[in-house]
């Protein structure tokens, strides 16, 4: 199946605000035509001519396990950024990934988890649990400090200082493509671009656990 996505570019700051203050940044809005199959999708931007300046990383972040579930089902982690999974169910969970670009195993546990985990490289990190089959997730590692994620089809940027700019996309969904990247041009003038593009895609949603226990106390 073929969806339309639409990435609609709005600079926010108007053009005498900026002279003002002499600061050449804008905010912009992405807007997704993809009726919600996106939803969670990480969003990046990079700077083309190679700066780095940007905003400070977390100093952690957090992928719940709640509802025997991953919560979030898709979680944005900058580089070198620990992750905590805590576990905030009755009943224990052990996570684990065979990702290429960290693989880890957190053993039989509730509460807090025994250490966090620290990716040095970016990339994606499929979840699991060895012992809830259908709890899935992903951490999606960047190298860049702009980042932000699709809600309702929408995702917005804050003071990207103006310069040419790439935007790239991913989610589950699309894993199977080469990642999307469209390059844009943020002047600060209040000026508004749209890319429009054609590419298929499958929709991928989080597994919901059994309704049915596997045994009468409710451990599974």
């Amino acid at each position: 199946m073929t969806w339309r996505v639409s990435f609609c570019l709005r600079c926010l700051s108007a053009l005498s605000a900026l002279l003002l203050s002499g600061a050449l940044h804008a905010d912009f809005l992405v807007e997704v035509d993809s009726r919600g199959a996106l939803e969670g999708a990480v969003v990046t931007a990079r700077p083309v001519d190679g700066r780095v300046e940007g905003p400070s990383p977390p100093a952690t972040v957090s992928m719940v396990q709640a509802n025997r579930q991953f919560d979030p089902f898709i979680l944005p982690v900058p580089v070198g950024v620990p992750v905590d999974f805590p576990n905030r169910d009755d009943t224990a969970h052990h996570v684990y990934s065979f990702s290429p670009i960290g693989s880890f195993e957190l053993p039989l546990y509730k509460g807090d988890a025994p250490h966090p985990i620290v990716f040095d490289k970016p990339g994606v990190v499929p979840l699991g649990c060895n012992i809830h089959d259908w709890m899935i997730g992903y951490l999606y590692v960047v190298d860049t400090p702009w980042y932000t994620q699709l809600s309702h089809n929408s995702a917005r940027f804050e003071n990207l200082p103006a310069g040419t700019w790439e935007i790239s996309i991913w989610h589950p969904a699309i894993d199977h493509l080469p990642t999307p990247a469209w390059q844009v041009t943020i002047s600060g003038t209040g000026q508004s671009e749209t890319l429009s593009l054609d590419f298929p895609f499958a929709s991928v949603t989080q597994p919901e656990p059994p309704r049915e226990r596997f045994d009468e106390r409710g451990d599974y």
